[in-house]
């Protein structure tokens, strides 16, 4: 019956998919801030690659990956050095990688306008790098020194290649070893998107990848994650529209192999009226854009956080060195049961990464998010890049850490308060014995009943019928004296009272 909503045995079911609701009365979507650790990663003063000096900005990004792999956290991240030839202390020197513009020229190094495979560089003077790090608890991290490039001369410093971002695979279905890792993300140096191999997620080579995988002139995230269900990469950035403001908005774009094809990119997500009401009622803001998003399946939804700029002022034309326009940026959840067809998770766009009060170094922005998250048993964790400033400001105020938010499973959105919540028909997965909610409800209580597909109750499965379901639990086991959950489509009907309810399982 492919009218049914699917279930899969022993795979959670998010109730924040209004299309699995049918029916609600005295409940309202709750948004469930991750929790942040205590930890924050800086730029270091002693990396120029990092730390510019003073007067000049700090800036290390989670445009990136982070994975737990070889029994440890591996991180590759972002740093921005921001000054070129422009400043007496920002045009460095990276052989091989970065390739800094000599003066007012933009397109050669030196007097060479090609690498030594023949590709002309298009632009190179930003100071874009990838670096890595890694952690044996996912706090606190290394940056060893790798000597895999010189930084005007050194060898000790943890820089690894130049994406804008680096999405990072490991494919364990390659046959070639030096091929086992693989990166994919926008490359200034010509301005593209480009795929780079390695045998350790350290040491990357693209000699055999030359062309680039998928056409894109813009800079910014280019978020890439895989999709078993659909055995499709999906890759998630970001474009301006063509209007007066070049409004910035989310684009999408897919290919079975990340080395292509990839379908052109089309733009999927972008502001409404609402989204500039709600920055104008918040921020006093112009406008609002979508600056970036990182999103990946999560048993039946694909998630995605959403970074959004609320513009509150456009660019001075008197300072070359500000960005185009300032403003804060919120992270919020969205999610889509297509991964291409996104919505908001709440009406008021309440915050999922909250923005840092007082002298926190995320009170700015919350610029950008990791690919995906880290998912450690019952734990998901998503590694972020918070700011101090805003958007725009001076290159001196510029500084930006990497912190962490963890949310419990299944815990990001919450059904709460005292009434009901029906479900459409779903079907019981086959061998599915059992029920399991995730729910907090210790301040009140919650009961379930089955009915059948047409709303009416089965014998034996009444709220009367079912255990009272109190206290916190991932996987709190619903009982009712009709014992086992019956095969075939059924409806059900939450009772809550004073509970906060996640998910639903059904267990084999």
């Amino acid at each position: 019956m492919d009218h049914l909503y699917p279930t899969t045995t022993n795979e959670s079911v998010l109730l924040l998919d209004e299309a699995l609701v049918e029916a609600a009365d005295g409940v309202e979507r709750e948004v469930q801030p991750g929790a942040k650790v205590p930890f924050v990663m800086e730029p270091d003063a002693d990396k120029p690659w990092e730390y510019g000096g003073p007067g000049l900005s700090r800036r290390i990004y989670l445009y990136g990956t982070v994975l737990h792999d070889r029994g440890k956290y591996r991180m590759w991240y972002f740093c921005r050095m921001g000054p070129h030839w422009r400043f007496a202390d920002g045009n460095h020197q990276i052989p091989g990688l970065y390739m800094p513009r000599s003066d007012e020229k933009p397109y050669h190094y030196h007097g060479a306008t090609a690498d030594r495979y023949g590709r002309a560089f298009v632009d190179n003077d930003r100071g874009d790098l990838t670096c890595y790090a890694e952690s044996d608890d996912g706090i606190h991290w290394r940056k060893p020194e790798l000597g895999i490039f010189t930084f005007d001369g050194r060898a000790d410093n943890n820089i690894v290649w130049d994406l804008h971002g680096a999405s990072v695979f490991v494919d364990r279905d390659e046959p070639d070893p030096r091929r086992r890792y693989k990166a994919i993300g926008f490359c200034r140096r010509y301005r593209n998107i480009f795929l780079l191999c390695s045998a350790d997620g350290i040491r990357w080579d693209d000699r055999d990848d030359l062309e680039p995988v998928a056409r894109r002139g813009n800079e910014g995230t280019f978020n890439v994650v895989y999709d078993p269900r659909g055995s499709v990469f999906r890759a998630y950035s970001l474009t301006r529209l063509d209007d007066r403001d070049k409004r910035r908005i989310i684009c999408y774009s897919e290919s079975p192999a990340l080395a292509g094809p990839w379908k052109d990119a089309v733009p999927i997500f972008e502001p409404t009226h609402w989204d500039d009401e709600i920055g104008r009622r918040k921020y006093g803001a112009l406008r609002a854009e979508f600056h970036n998003m990182s999103a990946f399946r999560y048993n039946n939804l694909y998630l995605g956080l959403l970074g959004v700029l609320y513009v509150t002022a456009e660019q001075d034309p008197d300072d070359p060195h500000q960005m185009p326009c300032d403003g804060p940026i919120d992270a919020q959840w969205a999610y889509s049961r297509d991964g291409i067809n996104w919505q908001h998770a709440d009406r008021a766009r309440t915050s999922a990464i909250p923005r840092g009060a007082g002298d926190a170094f995320d009170r700015g922005m919350i610029i950008g998010t990791c690919k995906e998250p880290v998912v450690v048993g019952d734990e998901v964790h998503w590694y972020y890049s918070g700011a101090e400033n805003t958007h725009g400001g001076k290159l001196e105020y510029r500084v930006k850490r990497i912190g962490r938010a963890t949310w419990r499973r299944d815990r990001f959105v919450a059904l709460t308060g005292t009434g009901e919540v029906a479900t459409r028909a779903v079907q019981v997965p086959a061998g599915a014995r059992r029920l399991q909610v995730n729910a907090d409800a210790r301040a009140g209580q919650l009961r379930v009943e089955l009915c059948d597909v047409d709303g009416r109750v089965l014998a034996g499965f009444a709220r009367e019928d079912c255990a009272s379901i109190t206290g916190d639990d991932l996987r709190a086991e619903v009982r009712w004296q009709g014992g086992d959950v019956p095969a075939g489509a059924v409806k059900l009907r939450f009772a809550l009272a004073g509970a906060r309810l996640y998910s639903f399982t059904f267990v084999d």
